[in-house]
């Protein structure tokens, strides 16, 4: 959705089990990975609010 609104999960150290998955995309949310790398939770975010505004331009 462009210029919509925006809500990022970020996934805990060891990833969402798969019932979170589930659980999110039943509830409409998308999947989208930020690579093969591990990042930390601080990096993790401000990549995917890069990715938004990229995506927004």
């Amino acid at each position: 959705m462009r210029h919509g609104k925006y809500l990022i999960l970020i996934g805990p150290e060891g990833d969402f089990s798969p019932a979170e998955i589930d659980s999110a995309l039943h509830n409409g949310y998308k999947a989208i990975t930020l690579g093969e790398s591990r990042l930390r939770t601080e990096t993790a975010a401000l990549e995917a609010c890069f990715e938004v505004n990229f995506l927004n331009r």
